[in-house]
C-alpha cells in the first residue's frame, strides 16, 4: 500500500475503566477504521504521504551557508535538534579514505523505516555527529548492526530505551576510547554516542513523537570500552572472546539501557558478600514500572578493576559470577505480583481477579521460575520467614559483565535493558598509513 492509514484512540487507554474503553472503541474508532479500510486511497495522500522514489547516493541536495544548512537539517528532521557539522561532499569525501568499502555500497535497509542506507550516508551522518575522521570504521559496524531484531524491538517502546555500545579490542586502545574516570563523558566517547543518535534517526527512520515514543523521553546514547587489559590479568575473558572473537580483535556491542541507575559501592573485599550486593541491585533494578513486564532482562554491569579483583578471588571466570548471581538474584514473588498486579502495562488486572489469586497464577507460570528457596540475607530483619516464593530474574547468558569505569573506586552499576549485538569491525588494508599522520601509533603496538 503507498499509504499506511491509522485510527486514534483518545487519550491514554491503559488507564481507561473497561466500559469507557468500549464506548470509545464503538463510538470513535470504528469509525476512523471503517473509513480507512473502505476509502479509496486519493492522489492527495500519495503525494503527501508515499516515498517519491530512489534518489542517486551522493546527490547534493541543498546549497547554503553554514545558518541555512543548519535550519534546512532542522526543517526536515535530520537532526536531534542540535547543530551539526555541515556534511560537504569533499568532507565525506575524506572520511571515506578511513573506509574499508566503496561509498555506493549497500549495507542493507534498516528497520524501522526500511530505508537502503549505502556507506556514503553512513559517513554523512558521522560528519553531521562530529565524529572523527578515523573513527568511520566503528560507525560503519554498528550500523551493519542496526537491523538485529532482538537489540532494536525495544528501542519504539514508551518505556524509553537508551541505545549504547562499547568497543573491546586494540582499535579502541590505539584510538583513546576510554574505559576510565567519566568514560561516557570523554569527548571522544561523546561524539559516537551523538553518531548512533543520528543513525537512529536517518539511517533507522526513528522519530519522536512518531514511532520513537519514549513517554518522559531518552537519554542521550553514550559509548565507552572494556578494560581488556584489566579483564586479562583477572583471568576473565573480555566481552567479545566470550562472544568467539579473539582478544585482538576489533568488536562494537550494541546494547539498550532503561535506567542508568546508581552506583554500589562495596564496603568489603569479601566476594561473596560482593557478589550478594550486585545480586540484590539486580532484583531490586527491573525494566519498566517496577519489573512488571518480563521475569528476567538483559543487564549489563560495570565493575571498576579493584572491584574485579576481589571477585575474581572466588569467582574465577565471568561465566562462574553469573552463575552465582543467577542462583542469588532472585526476587519475592510477592513483589513481583504487586507490581504485575497495579502496575501492569496491558491491562487492569484487578478487574479480573484478586491479588491473592494473581500470585497463585504467577506462582505456577513456567515463565517465572518461581520456587520456595532461603529468604535472601538482604532481606534477614524484613522477613521473619526462613524460606519464601521467589522468581528467576535472569537467564544464562543475557548479562554483560564488563570490568570498566575509574580503576581508582570501589564501583558496581546495573543497568536493565535490551538485548545485546556484537559486529566486528573491518579496518583498511592501509590503516596504520592512513592514521600515522593523525599522530596514532600502529595498531599492533595495542596488541595484547
Amino acid at each position: 500500500m503507498p499509504v499506511l492509514r491509522t485510527a486514534e484512540y483518545p487519550g491514554a487507554f491503559a488507564a481507561d475503566s473497561t466500559e469507557t474503553l468500549k464506548q470509545n472503541a464503538k463510538d470513535i474508532l470504528w469509525s476512523q477504521i471503517k473509513t480507512a479500510l473502505t476509502t479509496q486511497i486519493t492522489k492527495a495522500e500519495i503525494a503527501e504521504y508515499a516515498p517519491t522514489g530512489k534518489r542517486p547516493y551522493d546527490e547534493i541536495i541543498y546549497y547554503g551557508n553554514y545558518d541555512e544548512v543548519q535550519e534546512y537539517l532542522m526543517v526536515n528532521d535530520f537532526t536531534d535538534g542540535l547543530p551539526c557539522v555541515p556534511p560537504t561532499d569533499e568532507a565525506i569525501q575524506e572520511y571515506l579514505r578511513f573506509t574499508p568499502f566503496k561509498p555506493s555500497t549497500v549495507l542493507g535497509s534498516f528497520a524501522v523505516a526500511y530505508r537502503e542506507c549505502t556507506v556514503y550516508t553512513v559517513v554523512a551522518n558521522a560528519v553531521m555527529a562530529g565524529v572523527p575522521k578515523e573513527f568511520m570504521p566503528i560507525c560503519l559496524a554498528f550500523v551493519q548492526g542496526m537491523n538485529n531484531g532482538d537489540w532494536r524491538r525495544p528501542l519504539s517502546s514508551t518505556h524509553g530505551w537508551t541505545p549504547f555500545a562499547f568497543l573491546n579490542g586494540p582499535l579502541a586502545r590505539q584510538l583513546g576510547i576510554d574505559n576510565q574516570q567519566g568514560m561516557i563523558s570523554e569527548k571522544a566517547n561523546k561524539a559516537l554516542g551523538r553518531f548512533i543518535e543520528l543513525a537512529m534517526l536517518n539511517i533507522g527512520g526513528y522519530y519522536v513523537k512518531e514511532n520513537r515514543m519514549g513517554t518522559f523521553g531518552y537519554l542521550t546514547p553514550f559509548t565507552f570500552s572494556e578494560d581488556d587489559q584489566a579483564c586479562l590479568a583477572l583471568g576473565w575473558e573480555p566481552y567479545h572472546v566470550s562472544k568467539g572473537y579473539s582478544v585482538n580483535s576489533n568488536t562494537i556491542t550494541a546494547g539498550s539501557a532503561l535506567a542508568w541507575g546508581n552506583n554500589i559501592t562495596p564496603a568489603t573485599d569479601d566476594a561473596e558478600k560482593i557478589m550478594n550486593l550486585i545480586a540484590f541491585d539486580i532484583t531490586e533494578k527491573q525494566q519498566n514500572g517496577l519489573g512488571n513486564t518480563n521475569p528476567q532482562v538483559p543487564r549489563t554491569i560495570f565493575i571498576t578493576e579493584f572491584v574485579a579483583k576481589d571477585l575474581a578471588k572466588k569467582y574465577k571466570t565471568k561465566s562462574s559470577l553469573e552463575d552465582a548471581l543467577i542462583e542469588t538474584a532472585r526476587r519475592p514473588l510477592a513483589l513481583r505480583a504487586y507490581s504485575h498486579y497495579w502496575a501492569n502495562t496491558g491491562s487492569q488486572q484487578s478487574k479480573r481477579h484478586t491479588l491473592s489469586e494473581h500470585y497463585n497464577m504467577l506462582s505456577k507460570d513456567k515463565n517465572e521460575k518461581a520456587k520456595t528457596t532461603p529468604t535472601p540475607e538482604w532481606y534477614e530483619g524484613l522477613i521473619d520467614e526462613e524460606e519464601i516464593m521467589t522468581i528467576a530474574t535472569m537467564n544464562k547468558g543475557e548479562t554483560a559483565i564488563l570490568v570498566t569505569g575509574d580503576a581508582s573506586r570501589n564501583k558496581v552499576q546495573v543497568i536493565p535493558g535490551g538485548d545485546f549485538v556484537t559486529v566486528e569491525i573491518k579496518l583498511p588494508k592501509n590503516w596504520n598509513q592512513l592514521v600515522a599522520p593523525l599522530g596514532y601509533e600502529p595498531i599492533e603496538n595495542f596488541y595484547l
